[in-house]
């Protein structure tokens, strides 16, 4: 099995986050009772597939252990202690009701029941389970308990270990994303939250209640959509397109108003999953979505939350995970604007870190 929820008593430790489009690198210690940045870094993967910056791309194992070591170097990180984000495409997490037996009949029974929410053979996955506090009141018929199902595919654990490898890090572990968000950005509340991970290439969407993630699903749009609609309707390359997105965004440029037109478009799509999820999450747990907290490179393009409230009824914010973590003062404003983008790789560092 793959460890969710243990800790290591290290005063130092490095989170890891490899995404569709770059690679995010968060080094974290502890000193007392507090958390103080050491180091961060991010590192866009198209230039090593010869593509431009932002673009989405699929490396293999060598060149991607080649970006990952560039940027522990450039970044100058010194911890070896270190937690790694799963690839959402290759995790799955279930909300699942079982019979109130005991934990040697659960043992049993759980891989029946996982084979009814886990697309492929159980033979290819590490799985886990727990079960869900009582006091977290979701609704449950009777006899019955609820418990979270978790699987990670083999091949996916197995590359990381290979990489990890031969990166030298030691005591490693792995991360699924809802559990890094609730360390690095919390929801504030015990109402029901739902936190949208907008990447380059797919939207990470994780169900949260009473501090427990019950659900993650992912939606195959991320915010490359819109650099690649912006390259097809206004005739520009990639990387043109990809600049106009990150310093016009959906607020759009006044000398051409095609930008605005285009990038909210394109925006559609994604936000009106994000609403039909949530409306769906609702009706299934009986429970309001209190609020949305977005994060990712894709939660940084200027004007979201004016095509977000188009779409979404449900009241949003942005992430903003240093403000938990000590920072030099003239980083601060800094760290609120990239913020969202290392949510993912702080959560993975907290995980050494607190209880």
């Amino acid at each position: 099995m793959f460890r969710i929820f243990s800790k290591d008593d290290v005063s130092q430790a490095l989170g890891l986050d490899i995404g569709s489009s770059s690679i995010k690198i968060v080094q974290l210690r502890k000193e007392k009772e507090r958390i103080i940045l050491d180091t961060y870094g991010e590192i866009s993967l198209g230039p090593y597939a010869g593509l431009v910056a932002g673009q989405a791309v699929h490396l293999g194992e060598e060149k991607l252990i080649e970006a990952v070591q560039d940027m522990l170097k450039e970044a100058k990180v010194t911890a070896r202690d270190a937690v790694v984000a799963i690839d959402p495409a290759s995790a799955y997490v279930a909300l699942v009701k079982v019979p109130n037996v005991d934990d040697r009949e659960l043992r049993t029974m759980i891989p029946l029941e996982a084979r009814k929410y886990i697309p492929i053979p159980l033979t290819d996955v590490q799985m886990d389970w727990w079960h869900i506090p009582t006091n977290v009141n979701i609704g449950v018929e009777e006899r019955m308990i609820n418990v979270v199902l978790a699987a990670v595919n083999n091949t996916t654990l197995a590359g990381y270990a290979r990489i990890v490898e031969k990166l030298g890090l030691t005591n490693v572990e792995y991360e699924i994303h809802g559990y890094s968000l609730l360390r690095s950005c919390s929801p504030q509340t015990q109402n029901m939250v739902l936190y949208v991970d907008i990447g380059a290439q797919y939207t990470v969407i994780s169900l949260v209640f009473q501090s427990t993630v019950l659900d993650m699903h992912v939606i195959s749009r991320g915010s490359q959509e819109a650099t690649v609609q912006l390259s097809k309707a206004l005739s520009i390359s990639m990387e043109t397109a990809e600049d106009t997105k990150r310093v016009f965004g959906y607020k759009g440029d006044k000398s051409n108003p095609y930008v605005k037109d285009v990038m909210q478009l394109s925006s559609y799509p994604l936000f009106g999953e994000v609403a039909r999820l949530s409306l769906m999450y609702e009706r299934k747990y009986n429970q309001n979505i209190e609020g949305i907290i977005l994060l990712g490179g894709g939660a940084r393009v200027p004007g979201i939350f004016d095509v977000y409230n188009q779409t979404v009824h449900i009241a949003g914010r942005i992430a903003t995970p240093f403000e938990q973590i000590g920072v030099p003062h003239f980083l601060k404003e800094l760290m609120d604007k990239v913020g969202p983008t290392y949510a993912v790789a702080i959560g993975c560092a907290l995980k050494k870190l607190v209880s």
